[in-house]
């Protein structure tokens, strides 16, 4: 090889090694993982990680404790309400961690004093209302509305302002929907016309919430003008000390299937990592 060719083929390297770079980036995916109930463990294809309430004391299905998640291993927790399996262990971890916590105004004001009180930081806590937005390096995510209670368990049913949910669009253009623990409502249709999410989680629990049946029928309002919808999650539900109540993944899937509805479900397990794609 000529000295010049030799020259030119380094020249070039770095542009290799540029393209080759950003197709790994591309290709990544994200990463989830269930704890039970709410709690979602959410990793982005930038390694940005999520908490979607965090309910880890009193949740006989969470499989680790409040101080599995240490310093600087979490990047933004959302909470959807203030009760107790809403909210969970987000002030705890927050102040633990370092972590954002994305919240309704009122709760938000609220946590931001008990985490100080922890050790960390009022400006950990970014409170928005229904349709407000929170950045996170590429990730932009959006509170939007649910129709559920709010008082905060933790201080004698204090108001927690509105019920939310979460439209999460990650780097890669993914948009994920947490619905939070919302009864039936058109809202869905709406958030499914507007926004058009890849992959949309539901409550099933019942009695509090929708029952499977609602669930399935959200999910289809969710599909409506949107093209994009081929995941859908089932979520608040438990396995140990399920009240007799509550619905399950698998009622969920059959009365998806009996709608007639043209998407995967999803029926997470706990611990389990799941990889989200459009």
């Amino acid at each position: 090889m000529s000295f010049i060719r030799f020259i030119s083929h380094l020249i070039a390297l770095p542009m290799v090694l540029s393209v080759l770079l950003i197709g790994t980036v591309d290709a990544a995916e994200v990463e989830m993982q269930f704890y039970g109930n709410q709690h979602f463990r959410l990793k982005s294809p930038e390694g940005k990680v999520i908490l979607i309430n965090p309910w880890i004391k009193g949740n006989k299905d969470a499989p680790f404790g409040v101080d599995h998640y240490k310093k600087g291993e979490v990047d933004l927790i959302l909470a959807t309400a203030g009760h107790g399996d809403d909210q969970g262990q987000a002030v705890d971890i927050a102040a633990n961690t370092g972590a954002m916590i994305f919240a309704p105004a009122e709760l938000g004001g609220w946590m931001a004093g008990r985490v100080a009180k922890l050790g960390g930081s009022k400006k950990q806590v970014y409170g928005g209302a229904i349709s407000g937005r929170f950045k996170l390096g590429g990730i932009t995510v959006q509170m939007v509305h649910a129709v559920h209670g709010t008082g905060i368990s933790a201080d004698n049913r204090r108001y927690g302002g509105v019920a939310a949910g979460y439209l999460i669009t990650f780097e890669n253009g993914l948009k994920v929907l947490m619905a939070g623990s919302t009864g039936l409502t058109l809202d869905l249709q709406l958030y499914g016309m507007r926004y058009q999410p890849h992959v949309v989680m539901v409550p099933i629990a019942g009695r509090y919430m929708m029952h499977p049946d609602d669930a399935a029928f959200a999910t289809k309002l969710l599909m409506t003008d949107n093209p994009n919808l081929k995941t859908a999650i089932p979520q608040h539900f438990r396995i140990k000390g399920k009240p007799g109540w509550m619905g399950t993944p698998d009622e969920y899937e059959a009365e998806v299937k009996k709608l007639g509805l043209k998407v995967d479900v999803l029926k997470p397990e706990i611990g389990k990592t799941y990889t989200l794609t459009k």
